[in-house]
């Protein structure tokens, strides 16, 4: 078919709807443009395609149970949380009664006016379709011109530990929870720099992330920093106070890398008791021991 032909009929029909939706905008009360997306709701549906893709992973072959189960309870965990948060801020605490009323009686909380939606001008519609008629006549008649490469399908290593780890963050960079997942990937296979590089992405992406402050916290006792250690471990616990592995770790910073024995035996048994069933409750409970060891030494030694 002739080239020039082709773009013609592709750009009748894109004339054509652009008159259709100009139309809508000619109208006295214009089609309000709705307002951004909401970034909780957004991390939440990012979840749930995570806790898909990680089906899809092991049902490829990709992930063997035990790695699916725990990527898939830490996933429902951050899911859990941000269900939290949408749920707090949907139902905020009632307003107090104003003691400077004359009657007494509570105050009703004054409705905040809803904001009247962005309405776009006719003319800037008008010149995005004169823009997009022109982008489709030349993307016409450049594929007329040009043979289409063949499609080939990604590269996948199934003897990678990290590729579909990795495959998962470029195809999704703003996804938290794949950076997260990928992270805790590189810290199992103790690939400690990319790890630190991965959670310092989900904190540029969200500051408020307490699994990331926690897992910095980690990393940065392992570089023998402790102090910055505890920091960044108290922030985690700051956005998340029960969070079990921001205690744990914080046990093991005071006892281990600030050599505060009696303070870890409190952070251990908080541990305990937020997580009584959980992954380092022997441990927990191992180095409570050794903080009284250490107390008991310090006291025979004075």
């Amino acid at each position: 078919m002739n080239p020039i032909l082709s773009a013609l009929s592709v750009a009748a029909l894109a004339t054509i709807a652009a008159v259709g939706v100009m139309a809508g905008f000619r109208r006295r009360d214009p089609v309000p443009v709705l307002p951004m997306g909401d970034p909780l709701e957004d991390r939440r549906l990012a979840l749930e395609r995570s806790l898909a893709d990680l089906e899809d992973a092991r049902a490829g072959g990709a992930l063997g149970d035990a790695e699916f189960r725990r990527l898939r309870t830490e996933t429902q965990t951050r899911l859990e949380r941000v269900g939290r948060a949408i749920d707090a801020r949907h139902h905020p605490k009632q307003v107090a009664v104003d003691s400077s009323s004359a009657d007494g009686e509570a105050a009703a909380p004054v409705a905040e006016a809803p904001r009247a939606p962005m309405r776009v001008p006719g003319w800037a519609v008008g010149v995005l379709l004169a823009g997009v008629v022109s982008a489709v006549v030349l993307s016409s008649l450049t594929r007329e011109s040009s043979t289409p490469p063949a499609a080939t399908a990604p590269a996948s290593d199934a003897s990678d530990p990290y590729a579909f780890f990795e495959q998962r963050v470029k195809a999704h960079p703003d996804d938290v929870a794949a950076r997260l997942d990928l992270a805790r990937r590189y810290l199992d296979g103790r690939r400690v720099t990319d790890a630190l590089e991965q959670y310092t992405a989900v904190l540029r992406l969200d500051p408020t992330d307490a699994e990331a402050h926690a897992q910095i916290g980690l990393i940065l006792l392992l570089n023998g920093r402790p102090a910055q250690a505890l920091r960044s471990v108290e922030d985690a616990l700051q956005v998340a106070p029960d969070y079990p592995e921001a205690i744990f770790y914080k046990g093991v910073i005071l006892l281990r890398g600030l050599d505060r024995p009696d303070q870890s035996i409190d952070a251990f048994r908080a541990y305990l008791a937020a997580a009584p069933y959980g992954a380092e409750r022997g441990t927990a409970q191992k180095l409570i021991t050794e903080a009284e060891k250490r107390i008991s030494q310090a006291g025979a030694g004075g």
